[in-house]
């Protein structure tokens, strides 16, 4: 089972297992569809990061997509 990852600066699904950018910010690893999002991300980490889940309109991760691939 492949798991998606949401790329926490654009919000793009990002497959983890061929994600070829990532970074771990405070335990937690994140990943990214570019480059640019993960220079973007670790310039200022906490600027994407949420107190409240429900102040985000993104789902960090959706372990329901399952595929063959």
């Amino acid at each position: 089972m492949k798991q998606l990852a949401i790329d926490p600066v654009c919000g793009m699904n990002v497959n983890e297992t061929r994600a070829e950018n990532e970074s771990v910010y405070k335990g937690i690893k994140y990943y990214f569809c570019s480059a640019v999002c993960r220079e973007e991300f670790d310039r200022d980490p906490d600027a994407y990061m949420y107190a409240d889940p429900d102040e985000s309109d993104l789902d960090y991760r959706d372990e329901s997509f399952d595929s063959d691939d």
